[in-house]
């Protein structure tokens, strides 16, 4: 069986061939997402549930149910999955105990659906309690989480210090979880002010944890914790580190610090102070981007006293070199998500203030990585503040998400979205993805790993919502269709598909039989084969905006036995057209060479019979499909002719017995479609055999 994003055509006419139709991706309009009925948190508003998905469209859900506060905290984490079509099913439960109360939940799932899930657990039953820090990883292919394990703890609690858990996973499995907690005993400057530390452990895929590394340096606050892998495994972490401690906390200066940990070794390198601090400047907010190939961007809000912009580098390649930072904003403006693409634009999303509120809105640039950047640009309209973006890919099309505020009206929000395609030389105006007017929560931007991203955010009750680009087919759950068959007898067939977000389209599923009858529509449906033969049936389901599956199977129909009583005299004949035999002693990537050679199909070959009365003959029609035009077997040669114009001509072949053959003349390399159809003495014609074949 063989599913691609394709609506199979049925019919026998020469370009009736199996035809892409994969529509261009549109916004659904947004609902609740369906989340688990366990998650309500004290007071009866829903806390907000981290959704990510895995190859086939299965959801990885993550949420804390909070079940008191007062005397004391009790909470249970947990984590399951939502199969396409199916509901709810837990996998991971951590709930109170002595040990520790959970007191929030992040995960990474991988395309292969490995994941790792990490959480803070307060050790004791107050808020005022010092934190461990917890993670637990899930192999791929499989539901069962390995036991948690404690990356870092905290002997004290420090008022001023808010940890932060930041998890990754590569596409190859490799797990990582960054800490930023209190660094005990290291209080610096005048004022002694707390420091952060930042620790990072990592997973390897097939492997279990490794001891937590410490990235900070001793005695300097570091802050921010952004991790981006690429596809070997290779990890990055970009982080910001205080490196002046003025008076007052808001004179603190920092600068954006990178280090690099190859998988091949395992060992963390050196720091590369990536903005090159300059007093009196600082540097806030860094956000990491990194695709499976390793190119990555980092940017960051850069300020001095009177100005703050955007500023941004890249790497080409895990190995490459970061480039000297660019400004990207000419006014003040922060950072909100960055990004690169598969084939290696960087993108950088940041709130623009601009010079006066009326500038205001969210902006976006792009650069191939190692190249300069395109100039600041607005995604959304002027005069709106944009907060919480997030940023995704479909293919080489980036896509961005944000919260637009109409300055001092915080509960007058919306959700907007706003693409930026690959060859595009401007992004697309921006949309509303939800009613505005809305105290919304900040988007997420999700691909489903089926063609379509998801924003996720919450409403102003505390509920999920989804907001869905729908780029991707339904999805085919499972089908009955009979692998053997019987002349005249009636076979029933049946099938059932489910689309994540946009659902089916009128008159879906579809079949067709591969024997010249029209396809039939429905999740039901009968069939009755007239003829001997194998028989391709092709069965295709499309969502409301055309994106389009299909799945074909083998029949084999044999004729009826006498003591069914099908009448001999109703058979039509049968014909098959042969694939060319190997000679003798071919490997296996021989064979297929040779079977995709033009020498092999010079002369094409097959057997006929006639099980109601004597073959009458044998007919064939082969064309070369090339381009706008196409050329014909027409008697002893190929002639020329347009699509439009073309029509379905057969030659005769020379039958022998049950056996008939054609010479073909000279053939060109390329791609050849071959019709072939018997036809016997009272006048009945077989199904017509189709085969397309790549010739070199």
């Amino acid at each position: 069986m063989s599913i691609r994003c394709a609506w199979v055509i049925a019919g026998l006419a020469l370009l009736s061939l199996p035809a892409t139709a994969c529509a261009a991706p549109e916004w659904v309009t947004a609902s609740n997402f369906p989340v688990p009925a366990d998650d309500v948190s004290v007071g009866g508003g829903q806390s907000q549930t981290q959704v990510l998905y895995q190859d086939g469209g299965i959801a990885t859900l993550a949420f804390l149910q909070v079940e008191s506060i007062s005397p004391t905290v009790q909470s249970t984490l947990h984590v399951g999955t939502i199969a396409p079509g199916g509901s709810y099913s837990e996998q991971l439960t951590i709930p109170s105990s002595e040990a520790g109360t959970p007191a929030g939940v992040q995960i990474a799932v991988a395309p292969d659906g490995a994941a790792v899930a990490t959480w803070p657990e307060l050790i004791g039953d107050t808020l005022t309690v010092p934190d461990r820090y917890r993670a637990a990883y899930r192999p791929a292919g499989g539901s069962a989480w390995e036991a948690p394990v404690t990356i870092a703890t905290d002997a004290a609690v420090e008022k001023g210090i808010s940890p932060s858990l930041t998890p990754a996973i590569s596409a190859n499995g490799t797990a990582a979880v960054g800490v930023q907690h209190f660094a005990q005993g290291e209080s610096t400057g005048p004022h002694k002010r707390p420091n952060y530390r930042i620790d990072v452990a990592v997973h390897p895929a097939g492997a279990s944890w490794q001891p937590a590394a410490r990235l900070s340096p001793v005695g300097k606050s570091a802050t921010r914790l952004s991790l981006g892998f690429d596809a070997a495994g290779d990890l990055t972490a970009a982080y910001t580190v205080r490196y002046v401690e003025s008076s007052e906390e808001s004179g603190d200066l920092y600068t954006v610090i990178v280090r690099d940990r190859p998988a091949a070794s395992g060992v963390w390198g050196v720091e590369e102070n990536v903005n090159k601090e300059e007093i009196p400047w600082t540097a806030f907010a860094p956000y990491l981007g990194e695709n499976e190939s390793g190119d990555a961007v980092v940017t960051y809000q850069y300020a001095d006293p009177s100005s703050n912009a955007t500023w941004a580098a890249t790497r080409q390649g895990p190995n490459g070199s970061w480039t000297a930072p660019a400004q990207l904003t000419s006014g003040g403006s922060a950072p909100t998500a960055a990004g690169v693409s598969p084939d290696g634009k960087a993108y950088v999303l940041y709130d623009f203030q601009g010079m006066s509120s009326g500038e205001s809105c969210a902006g976006v640039e792009r650069a191939p990585v190692g190249e300069s950047f395109s100039g600041e640009r607005c995604l959304s309209p002027t005069g709106e503040n944009a907060f919480d973006g997030s940023l995704a890919f479909l293919g080489n099309d980036a896509y961005f998400a944000w919260r637009s505020e109409v300055p001092g009206e915080s509960t007058n929000a919306s959700i907007q979205g706003a693409r930026w395609g690959d060859a595009s030389t401007l992004p697309d105006v921006a949309r509303n993805l939800d009613t505005p007017g809305l105290d919304y929560g900040a988007p997420t931007l999700v691909p489903d790993e089926q063609g379509s991203l998801v924003a996720f955010y919450a409403n102003p009750s505390g509920e999920l919502r989804a907001a869905a680009l729908d780029g991707g087919p339904p999805i085919l759950l499972g089908a009955g269709v009979p692998a053997t068959a019987t002349v005249g007898q009636p076979l029933a067939f049946s099938a059932s598909f489910v689309d994540l977000w946009s659902g089916l389209g009128a008159g879906q599923p579809t079949w067709s039989f591969g024997d010249g009858s029209g396809p039939v529509a429905g999740a039901n449906v009968t069939h009755t084969f007239t003829a001997p033969g194998v028989y391709t049936v092709t069965l295709g389901a499309a969502d409301a905006f055309g994106n389009a599956t299909s799945a074909t199977y083998a029949i084999t129909v044999t004729a009826a036995s006498s003591a069914t009583g099908s009448p001999p005299a109703s058979r039509p004949p049968v014909v098959t057209l042969h694939i060319p035999t190997c000679p003798k002693k071919l490997s296996k990537k021989a064979c297929k060479r040779f079977q995709a050679s033009r020498a092999a199909w010079q002369t094409l070959t097959g057997q006929v019979t006639a099980p109601s009365s004597a073959i009458a003959g044998v007919q064939v029609a082969v064309y070369l499909t090339s381009g706008k035009r196409i050329e014909g077997l027409s008697g002893k040669r190929f002639r020329k002719t347009t699509k439009a114009k073309a029509r379905v001509t057969f030659v005769t072949a020379k039958v022998s017995g049950t056996h008939w053959s054609l010479r073909l003349p000279k053939l060109k390399p390329g791609t050849y479609t071959i019709l072939v159809r018997a036809n016997d003495r009272a006048g009945r014609v077989s199904a017509t055999v189709v085969r397309t074949v790549r010739l070199h």
